[in-house]
């Protein structure tokens, strides 16, 4: 504590760029595997073209690209109420 009475701020160990890149790329992908069990359930049993535009409109912010292949498979699984997960 200062003379003040006042705690002085902690200082933590810079992180590299490459390691701070790599912590938001997890949030991000952990954020993004909320949210795609969020529309699954919401999305349950609509149309798979529906659901195949709804998830990739919603997740390409987050910085998630699905081939046509992955995202077709999701929507297929969300429609029939199947289990569903990113793609690693």
């Amino acid at each position: 504590m200062s003379a003040a009475g006042i705690a002085a701020p902690v200082r933590r160990p810079a992180q590299s760029k490459a390691a701070l890149a790599r912590t938001v790329k997890e949030q991000r992908r952990g954020y993004a595997r909320a949210v795609l069990a969020a529309l699954a359930r919401s999305l349950q049993g609509r149309p798979t073209p529906q659901i195949r535009r709804t998830v990739k409109t919603t997740l390409q912010p987050l910085g998630v690209r699905l081939s046509t292949v992955e995202l077709q498979t999701i929507a297929k699984n969300i429609s029939a109420g199947h289990p569903v997960q990113l793609p690693e």
